[in-house]
């Protein structure tokens, strides 16, 4: 058993293609990839943390809590598109923060990173920038001690938490690595 972090799939959001340069020509195309990428990654008994905006969901929680079921989720951490959904009656838990660790790395996770405590002094795990500001906010911050997940930067797959920390081991001190393909060059990973 695994375990996956993503965020900010935004199912059925016709302008985040334009918002984020998504390579997709629709939302159903987008849809269907993103769902494609998931069960070709992800199995059944996998553990699937989703740092939020799963879909453009700003009225009841019902487009949230359809495309968070059929992704098998477990753990949903709240987003900024997520507001319509009803914690107490979602049929999996809804949080807006989670801590995970994986061998010695200790990860805050969260949607948004203004959210992360002042002071945590381990690793912070975000989604929410997409890949508008890789500058500020890539993929590795390694100095900041942050991992974005935003789907776009992670070529719409969820990633592990061993193959995060694997990359994050072998990452030079001071990198800032734009997506999940330039750390891996980096540090020779497939």
């Amino acid at each position: 058993m695994a375990r996956y972090v993503i965020s900010d799939h935004h199912f059925d959001h016709a302008n985040i293609i334009g918002y984020c340069d998504r390579p997709f020509n629709s939302p159903g195309e987008m849809n269907s990839t993103l769902l494609d990428r998931h069960y070709a990654t992800v199995e059944e008994d996998d553990v699937l943390v989703h740092l939020g905006d799963v879909a453009m969901d700003m009225q009841d929680g019902r487009e949230t809590i359809e495309y968070f079921q059929r992704l098998n989720g477990d753990l949903l951490l709240r987003g900024n598109h997520d507001v319509g959904l009803d914690a107490d009656e979602a049929p999996f838990p809804v949080l807006d923060a989670c801590t995970l660790s994986h061998g010695d790395y200790q990860f805050y996770c969260t949607h948004r990173p203004e959210d992360i405590p002042e002071g945590w002094d381990g690793w912070a795990i975000h989604g929410h920038e997409h890949n508008n500001d890789t500058e500020t906010y890539p993929f590795v911050a390694h100095d900041e001690r942050r991992v974005n997940v935003s789907s776009e930067l992670l070529n719409f797959r969820p990633l592990t938490l061993e193959t995060i920390t694997r990359l994050l081991d072998a990452c030079p001190a001071g990198s800032r690595l734009r997506d999940v393909d330039a750390a891996r060059a980096v540090v020779g990973d497939g």
